[in-house]
């Protein structure tokens, strides 16, 4: 991974960082600067010092100058993968507070004194942003996806792992330093997410839920489906047969 430091106006005005939002990005320079930019209010909101990373997953368009004049702190991560973009940018982050988000303006960052309040109260470790329990716009998430593939890969998930989520797959969640070092995640693809929620059960860590709005993206998905599915389906089992008696209930 190389990096590129932030230039010095979007450096953290009051020393440390508090709040490291991360976001993955691949050819997203119509979105990208609003994202950094609503992600940096979204700090400001909640009165912490904070920094906007963006990892950029090999762009070929400007992406990446476009978040560097928006404040973000760019690194780039060759190794294509929506986990090995989020571990780079991970990797990059100096805060108590780790956030995740997406730079296609679908998670809504004005949310974060929200997503932030169990943290920063010490009543969880890590805060999962739910769509279901809270607002799906018109025209976000196909109809396949809200009532079928999302619903399906959470029973799925909840089933094998004794959870109680909602949203299994939410691209909004928020953890403390700690609880992501417990949880050491390692796998590049759409997995993490999935990987994130049953290691936050096995390393018994406190997780809740808030309600988050999830709007229509900007530009055109990623997303493959059928083969992200099976991804995560390949996961689960795979972990479930390692860890079947590891994983303790946990409740959101």
């Amino acid at each position: 991974m190389t990096g590129q430091s932030p230039p010095a106006a979007t450096s953290p005005a009051r020393g440390r960082p508090m709040v490291s939002v991360v976001m993955p990005c691949l050819n997203e320079r119509e979105s990208v600067g609003r994202c950094v930019r609503a992600a940096l209010a979204g700090i400001a909101a909640t009165g912490l010092p904070g920094e906007v990373i963006v990892a950029d997953n090999g762009s070929m368009d400007d992406s990446r100058r476009v978040a560097a004049e928006a404040g973000a702190w760019v690194v780039r991560e060759p190794r294509r993968g929506y986990g090995n973009a989020y571990l780079a940018g991970f990797a990059a982050t100096r805060g108590r507070y780790l956030v995740m988000g997406d730079s296609d303006c679908s998670y809504d960052f004005g949310e974060l004194p929200g997503l932030l309040a169990p943290l920063r109260a010490g009543d969880a470790d890590y805060v999962l942003g739910s769509r279901f329990t809270g607002e799906i716009l018109p025209g976000a998430m196909p109809w396949t996806h809200q009532h079928i593939g999302n619903p399906v890969l959470t029973r799925m998930l909840n089933r094998l792992f004794g959870l109680r989520t909602s949203d299994a797959h939410s691209g909004m969640r928020a953890f403390t330093r700690a609880a992501y070092e417990r949880m050491a995640p390692c796998h590049g693809g759409m997995e993490l997410a999935s990987e994130l929620i049953v290691a936050a059960a096995a390393s018994q860590l406190r997780v809740e839920e808030v309600p988050i709005t999830y709007h229509p993206r900007s530009g055109v998905s990623k997303l493959h489906s059928l083969r992200d599915a099976g991804r995560h389906v390949r996961f689960m089992l795979a972990y479930a047969a390692r860890h079947r008696r590891a994983a303790p209930a946990s409740s959101a």
